[in-house]
């Protein structure tokens, strides 16, 4: 689990039940299809059969409807997943700077082991020369110049390895629930996690291909990448689309007020320790054992209704699917078809149509804006890799003052998304959408007779003048809520290239500190991303359609790793801060690809207003 699923979205009070604000927030759903109008129980299995012969859980409003019928216990809702993402964040926080600490001795004494110098501090005095006169010898720049290169194999090896296994797991969930995901990021996380201690400890001798190993079995199962779509999807599952930004809004909050508490419980641990590292993972661990016993009880979003019949592969049905497909060349091309299938999704017109998503206006509107995200990922994933190794070589931070780094940008990400960016997002409305919408009673999205999958919405009936009017209307706020979107990820990518900019230019702490405010500021990007995206994905494509976004944030990973740790190992001693003007260099690609994005909504706008 890294922070590089940093996320975001607008800022409100915090839920008052557990589904009074879904409620609120879709008010025009909710007038599609009361309550009251609900199905009974035979009637609801007769549209869940139909449902399930059309391929999809049928529109927003009776999807969203049938979760609110169900009991407390089994209603997913936001206010279910907030505690586990609170306490993935406790993990997070508690765990990232001792985990990388203790990672980093593990080099530190193959580094000695190799060279015949002792490792104890009482013997250090030797070593000196190595870092300027420091007592620790493992802050030593040629260490950390090597402690770089082999976390940047470390996890491109993981990364490489989840390539070829992101996209089946992630369409697992498609077919068996969210709650898939779950269990196959904590279980191996918590093993990771021993493994470390284990290796960390004074009288191991195992060298470092236990964790080249331990890299293999965690890309084998996902990568440790796994929550960041679970918790989306599941997030898509149970919200509307208009306040589906407001409800991961929540999530970062959450997140956030996590990533303070967890390095602050990890800090008093090291006090009370001594400062060894081992102490916090092992909370760490317990921590992860009772949030799989809180997953268990945690209600599944995926209604049995909208989940796929097969499993991962594009424009096949179970008709299709025969049982003697069993030789080796078939279960090969299935294999194959498991990996590449979520990343085809992502190209033109591969999507399933759908009445409860947004239509693009360009049918390579959505490959432009993957790969502007893929370039801010790429830029944060190296940044990511390398920020203990930074602040060893030139703050020489302890692991306590690393915690209190962590501390200090989940507080910053709390401040940023529930004060400033609720307030940017009222600028916005009353500069920007008031400015649009004077002298027009809507600004809609350009309705082309065809979705993204190049098929037109066939309707089976004339819709009345009251149908058209709502029409009209919903299509205005989706129409606002998508500009929005695309504006504040723009703009985060902006804040991102001065940020990274500034990390370079400034080497001081209180500079580091105030960088880290501003990139909390920019994160907004990445919430607005996928709150924009998945206004674009069919339901029961969720899972695969964010698999392949994984898939290819393992790719991004796997690269950027080797990219970042090979500059750093060479300018440690003389630049260390050269890997800020890359990752500055790298968001600037980011910006200009949201610019062709907004782009094709402008030419769309044109078009429809001519």
């Amino acid at each position: 689990m890294t922070t590089e699923y940093e996320h975001a979205s607008e800022r409100q009070p915090l839920l008052t039940s557990s589904h009074d604000n879904l409620s609120n927030a879709d008010s025009s759903s909710s007038k599609l299809l009361p309550l009251a109008a609900l199905p009974l129980q035979d009637e609801r299995e007769q549209y869940e059969d139909q449902d399930q012969d059309h391929g999809y859980a049928g529109d927003e409003a009776r999807r969203l409807a049938h979760i609110q019928s169900l009991p407390w216990y089994k209603r997913p809702s936001i206010a279910w997943i907030l505690p586990f993402v609170f306490m993935v964040a406790i993990v997070m926080g508690l765990s990232q700077v001792p985990q990388e600490q203790l990672i980093i001795k593990i080099i530190c004494k193959e580094y000695f082991k190799d060279r015949g110098f002792p490792t104890l501090p009482s013997n250090s005095s030797e070593l000196l020369p190595l870092n300027g006169g420091n007592d620790d010898p493992c802050k030593a720049a040629p260490i950390q110049a090597l402690a770089a290169v082999v976390l940047g194999r470390y996890r491109s090896l993981k990364s490489v390895t989840g390539i070829f296994t992101l996209g089946y797991i992630t369409s697992l969930s498609d077919k068996f629930g969210r709650k898939t995901l779950i269990f196959l990021t904590l279980i191996p996380v918590a093993l990771t996690q021993a493994l470390i201690v284990f290796m960390a400890l004074p009288s191991t001798n195992v060298g470092l291909a236990p964790l080249y190993a331990d890299a293999l079995f965690m890309g084998s199962l996902g990568a440790g990448m796994l929550l960041e779509p679970c918790i989306t999807a599941y997030v898509a599952d149970c919200t509307p689309r208009e306040g589906r930004s407001l409800a991961m809004g929540y999530v970062m909050v959450a997140l956030s007020v996590g990533l303070i508490a967890g390095p602050a419980l990890g800090g008093l641990l090291l006090r009370m320790q001594g400062g060894d590292d081992s102490s916090a993972i092992m909370i760490s661990i317990l921590t992860l054992i009772v949030l799989t016993l809180y997953a268990i009880v945690l209600p599944e979003s995926l209604m049995k209704n909208a989940r796929s019949k097969d499993i991962g592969v594009v424009g096949r049905t179970p008709d299709t699917i025969k049982v003697q497909d069993v030789s080796i060349l078939i279960r090969a091309k299935k294999f194959f078809s498991a990996i590449l299938d979520p990343l085809i999704l992502l190209l033109p017109g591969k999507m399933d149509a759908s009445g409860d998503i947004n239509i693009l206006p360009s049918k390579y509107t959505l490959v432009f804006l993957v790969a502007a995200y893929g370039f801010l990922q790429f830029a944060a994933f190296g940044t990511i890799l390398l920020l203990i190794p930074y602040t060893n070589t030139v703050f020489k931070w302890t692991t306590e003052q690393g915690s209190n780094y962590v501390a200090f940008n989940g507080a910053a990400s709390l401040v940023v998304y529930v004060a400033i960016f609720p307030a940017l997002q009222k600028l916005y409305s009353i500069f920007v959408e008031r400015e649009d919408l004077k002298g027009k009673d809507t600004v809609p999205l350009p309705h082309s007779e065809h979705s993204e999958t190049g098929q037109g919405h066939v309707e089976s009936q004339t819709p009345s003048e009251g149908e058209i009017q709502r029409k009209t209307s919903d299509t205005a706020k989706q129409d606002r809520a998508v500009r929005k979107d695309l504006f504040f990820f723009i703009f985060g990518t902006v804040v991102y290239i001065i940020s990274y900019l500034l990390m370079h230019l400034f080497q001081a702490e209180p500079s580091f500190y105030f960088t880290t405010f501003t990139r909390s500021l920019a994160s907004v990007a990445a919430p607005s991303f996928l709150s924009l995206f998945t206004s674009y994905v069919p339901s029961h494509q969720t899972g695969t359609v964010l698999g392949g976004i994984s898939v290819l944030d393992a790719i991004y990973m796997a690269i950027s790793s080797l990219l970042y740790s090979t500059i750093f190992s060479k300018t440690s001693s003389t630049m260390p801060s050269a890997i800020f003007l890359v990752s500055s260099a790298i968001s600037m690609v980011s910006f200009l690809g949201g610019l062709v994005v907004l782009s094709t909504y402008k030419r769309a706008h044109v078009y429809t207003s001519q």
